[in-house]
């Protein structure tokens, strides 16, 4: 059963790592910072949630949302990864 198994994942591993080995590094790096950005639009698109968003007042409190601190955290990691690329 294993090698059966092994012999259908073959063929899309080695077209993997083809395509890997086609991308240079400078191209990886503006996908990997793209990827990450766009997982960050994508997340502030989504619903607000968190422990209680709003204050006694009803007003939004934007510390209080996960998602701000979601897309925060993205773009440091992205930062970062430019910096000490």
């Amino acid at each position: 059963m294993r090698e059966w198994i092994i012999s259908l994942l073959e063929p899309i591993a080695e077209t993997c790592f083809e395509a890997v080995k086609a991308v240079g590094p400078g191209a990886a790096a503006i996908v990997y910072v793209l990827v990450l950005l766009v997982l960050a639009a994508w997340v502030f698109t989504l619903k607000q949630e968190g422990a209680d968003a709003r204050d006694r007042s009803g007003r939004w409190r934007i510390g209080r949302d996960l998602r701000t601190w979601a897309v925060a955290i993205l773009v440091v990691q992205a930062v970062i990864y430019i910096v000490l690329r």
